[in-house]
């Protein structure tokens, strides 16, 4: 598949991809590396890469992939997706790679949903603060009683964004 290049985002050289199997190890190694405090998320998203209902999209600067993001239609409301995951390498976190990963997955949920309404719903820690500041920026709220624990004990905090 042909990337996507998203000039109007921060960082015009981001381009988005959907996945393939090529990428699985990329989605491993970067889960291991950004998620391991929460669980054993190298082994679970891997695993939902190519389910049905799950879409992986991934960032790349030139020929390196710098993130990911992973989004599913199968348990949401009609015209909701669940962003499960979005992981941005070290080197490469606060420089636009996770808002243009979210902006990708925004404008999905809204050519999925149509004319109807659209929101993206997702879970993070509440001691997350660098993706908390992502989500919230980017107009996320939190969920009234929506609360839970990752495998690693962090509380997690459940936050919507309606985009149409």
């Amino acid at each position: 598949m042909e990337p996507i290049r998203l000039a109007e985002q921060p960082q015009a050289s981001t381009q988005i991809a959907l996945a393939s199997v090529r990428d699985i190890d990329f989605v491993r190694r970067l889960s291991a590396a950004v998620f391991a405090r929460f669980g054993k998320y190298d082994r679970l998203l891997p695993s939902l890469m190519h389910a049905s209902g799950f879409r992986t999209a991934v960032a790349s600067r030139g020929a390196t992939r710098v993130g990911f993001a992973m989004y599913s239609t199968a348990d949401g409301a009609e015209g909701e997706i669940d962003l499960v995951a979005i992981a941005v390498e070290p080197a490469f976190q606060a420089r636009g790679v996770g808002r243009t990963l979210l902006t990708f997955v925004e404008s999905e949920a809204l050519a999925l949903a149509g004319q109807g309404p659209c929101s993206v719903r997702l879970t993070v820690a509440e001691d997350n603060t660098a993706a908390r500041a992502l989500f919230e920026g980017a107009g996320y709220l939190p969920i009234r009683g929506e609360h839970g624990l990752y495998d690693g004990g962090q509380r997690s905090m459940g936050l919507r964004r309606r985009l149409r």
